[in-house]
């Protein structure tokens, strides 16, 4: 018999900025019209300028069907680009402050602080990321 992998529904999903998408997609729209342009005059060189715009159109379109961030039971997981994905989960958690910039922090068990680089969340969805770690976090 074989194992099958249990497939995990997040209970919350906090979704990206609008304007980072757009951003993305008119950068790699940008690199990818430049460097076509440049090998249709048959410079070799556009295929140099085309390898960083595919990766770029190839991240955005990752960061449009990827949430930003996503809550499970037992941990979250945030989902900055394509490289660059963190999991915690609750148990190591001891708390969560916000400082007066706005910015997270998490206080895990052992006293280690960790600043939660949010770039490209929607504003609004901070303070949801925030308590939702604290009413995971809180004893029940």
């Amino acid at each position: 018999m074989r194992n099958e992998e249990k497939i995990e529904i997040p209970l919350i999903n906090i979704e990206r900025s609008t304007l980072l998408i757009i951003t993305s997609f008119l950068f790699s729209s940008i690199i990818l019209l430049i460097g076509y342009k440049v090998l249709i005059d048959f410079n070799p060189f556009g295929f140099l300028i085309m390898i960083p715009g595919f990766f770029m159109a190839f991240q955005s379109l990752w960061i449009v069907l990827h949430p930003f961030t996503l809550i499970f039971a037992d941990r979250f997981e945030i989902k900055q680009s394509l490289f660059r994905n963190k999991i915690r989960y609750f148990i190591d958690i001891k708390q969560v402050t916000q400082n007066s910039n706005g910015k997270l922090y998490i206080t895990f068990n052992d006293d280690e602080i960790e600043k939660l680089n949010l770039f490209g969340i929607k504003k609004n969805h901070k303070q949801l990321l925030k308590s939702e770690i604290e009413k995971a976090i809180s004893p029940k």
